[in-house]
């Protein structure tokens, strides 16, 4: 399954980057989920932006629902390592839009099932 994921932040990009150091050390997520970060509007010359967006979002494909599940925790691990108010997150795929503001570990299932049904038909 492929998202992005951005980071609702006044420092976005660098939460962003933050966020993304982070998931790449989750030993739990390697070999389950490939990220990459691109700038919103990179190489989209019709969004008269002027040089690199300040927003960074990663791009993340998760291979399987356990996957999915393990990135939704980390994420909500990683925004409690952050400064109070620790930054949201949000994760897009299909058209379909959660946002991790919580630990909860209910939330957390019930988002992760949200992005599972936004899985294309085959």
């Amino acid at each position: 399954m492929e998202m992005s994921l951005s980071v609702d932040s006044p420092a976005a990009g660098d939460e962003a980057a933050l966020l993304r150091r982070w998931l790449l050390s989750d030993r739990g997520l390697r070999g389950h989920v490939t990220m990459q970060a691109t700038q919103p509007g990179a190489g989209d010359e019709s969004s008269g932006a002027m040089g690199p967006s300040a927003l960074e979002l990663i791009n993340v494909a998760a291979s399987n629902a356990i996957a999915l599940g393990n990135l939704l925790l980390s994420v909500a691990l990683w925004r409690s390592s952050r400064p109070s108010p620790p930054p949201t997150v949000r994760i897009e795929a299909n058209g379909v839009s959660v946002t991790v503001n919580t630990d909860d570990q209910e939330t957390l299932r019930e988002l992760t099932e949200m992005l599972q049904r936004a899985r294309p038909e085959r």
